[in-house]
C-alpha cells in the first residue's frame, strides 16, 4: 500500500483521527480499492481489531490476533490474499508498530482456522 497526502474531511462525530486511501485489494470486501479507511490514533488494539501497521517495509492494513503462546498474526481482510498474512512468532517477536485502529460500523470476523 502506498500512502497519499490528500486532504480528507473526517465526518462530524466520528472518532477517527486520520484517513488513508486504500491502494490495493487486500481490504475487500470491507473497503474497496480506492476507498477511504478511517483510523483512530492511540486506541488499543485487541484480538479481531483492524489496524494500520508498519511491517518493517511498508504500511499495511491488517486484522490483529494473538494466540495463547504469544504469537501474533496480522491477517489480510481479503482472504483470497491470505498469502499476504504476516506471522510474528513469540520467540522472534519485535514490537509491532500500529498507527491506529480502523473505525468501522461492523465487526470483522477473524478468519476460520
Amino acid at each position: 500500500m502506498s500512502l497519499h497526502t490528500d486532504t480528507f474531511h473526517i465526518p462530524e462525530g466520528c472518532s477517527a483521527s486520520f484517513a488513508v486511501t486504500v491502494t490495493d485489494r487486500e481490504c475487500e470486501p470491507y473497503i474497496p480499492r480506492g476507498g477511504t479507511a478511517l483510523f483512530e490514533r492511540g486506541a488499543p488494539i485487541r484480538d479481531g481489531d483492524v489496524g494500520l501497521f508498519f511491517d518493517g517495509h511498508e504500511a499495511v492494513i491488517r486484522q490483529y490476533c494473538e494466540d495463547w503462546a504469544g504469537n501474533a498474526y496480522l491477517f489480510t481482510l481479503n482472504r483470497r490474499k491470505k498469502d499476504r498474512d504476516i506471522f510474528l512468532p513469540a520467540s522472534e517477536r519485535r514490537p509491532v508498530c500500529c498507527f491506529g485502529r480502523l473505525v468501522l460500523d461492523m465487526p470483522i470476523p477473524l478468519p476460520e482456522p
